[in-house]
């Protein structure tokens, strides 16, 4: 009895505007040197699952160094929400796919559009405690729980905040 072969699919998209922002919470704390153990984020300038590069050591540095989210804005300041028109914004799960080349380096397949990442802790804590997955609804109550400010990066290709 043979298997039968395997088929690879690859799907693709096209943004709606010339950009996106990616807002991760964890990205920037790490990138900024906040989190305990880390002085820089080498390596991370494209954002995966944290769970499958080994960030979650990083979410219990967070939570170990600031025993409640309170206490990390005291460090960052209060979270800044977007002022935006719109009910809600749809927004996705922040992930790369990319090929290792010879050399060992991770190189991202043809065609793909990189994206902005957002590198101010307070506008990241204020998308993220308004989001619902992957839903950003400017008028929900702010969600300040570990669980959602640390949650997964989320890309949106509206500009939430002006362009300076």
């Amino acid at each position: 009895m043979s298997a039968p072969p395997r088929t690879r699919i690859t799907l693709g998209g096209n943004l709606v505007t010339p950009g996106a922002t990616v807002y991760s919470l964890l990205y920037v704390l790490i990138a900024d040197g906040i989190v305990p153990g880390a002085t820089s984020a080498p390596g991370l300038d494209v954002l995966d699952d944290p769970r499958s590069i080994g960030l979650c050591g990083y979410v219990k540095n967070v939570r170990r160094k600031f025993k409640r989210p309170e206490d990390l804005f005291r460090r960052i300041g209060a979270p800044d929400f977007p002022a935006i028109d719109a009910h809600f914004l749809l927004g996705w799960r922040a992930q790369t796919y990319h090929t290792v080349a010879a050399d060992d380096r991770p190189r991202p397949p043809a065609g793909w559009r990189p994206a902005t990442v957002c590198r101010d802790a307070r506008r990241c804590a204020g998308v993220l405690a308004r989001c619902f997955g992957t839903l950003y609804l400017p008028a929900r109550a702010p969600d300040f729980s570990w669980d959602r400010l640390l949650a997964e990066p989320v890309a949106f290709d509206e500009p939430l905040y002006p362009t300076p």
